[in-house]
């Protein structure tokens, strides 16, 4: 018997979001302020704790709710919702440096903007005595993901990932991010 214990789940979506929900998502984006941010290198900036929530009543967070409830389902963990919104918006040249979203349980990102020239979204190993064979970067530490507009990720917030120190090629990579908390059912 194999019992699967401590996993590490993430989950992503292609096409999460239509063509239309990316274009207003995009249009919200591009109407906040966005700052400097320390995680971003480079030319990018971002809404984080600018705003608290800029998904607050709207139909995608009740849909990257539901998804989020499935997550936290199929991981047998206890269910969370988004507490916390932003938006990242990089130029070229510009990376997000490997972090975690310390104690939040679930986490993610859609991505609203890219192309083939855009950073990945890479993940780092949470077990240092564990080599993967089929990871990216040959050491079996990190895993990278070329996304997509539209793409959703969904992980657990402890998990360090970011863009693995490569630059981004594009003109503009953005990306909608939030953080959950656990609620009470």
């Amino acid at each position: 018997m194999i019992i699967n214990i401590f996993p590490t789940k993430i989950e992503a979506i292609n096409n999460f979001l239509t063509e239309d929900e990316i274009n207003n998502v995009y249009d919200i984006i591009k109407n906040l302020s966005h700052r400097d941010h320390p995680a971003i290198v480079g030319d990018g900036k971002s809404t984080f704790r600018h705003y608290p929530n800029i998904l607050k009543g709207t139909s995608l967070e009740k849909k990257i709710n539901d998804q989020v409830e499935r997550y936290c389902r199929s991981c047998n963990i206890q269910f969370s919702k988004i507490n916390q919104s932003w938006s990242n918006i990089q130029k070229k040249d510009s990376f997000l440096k490997m972090h975690h979203h310390g104690d939040s349980p679930v986490v993610g990102a859609i991505f609203i903007k890219t192309d083939e020239k855009s950073s990945k979204l890479c993940f780092q190993n949470p077990n240092p005595h564990a080599i993967v064979t089929d990871y990216t970067d040959g050491s079996g530490k990190i895993l990278c993901y070329k996304v997509k507009p539209g793409d959703l990720f969904i992980f657990p917030g402890w998990l360090q990932h970011g863009s693995n120190y490569e630059l981004s090629k594009s003109e503009e990579r953005i990306v909608l991010s939030f953080n959950c908390k656990n609620i009470e059912i």
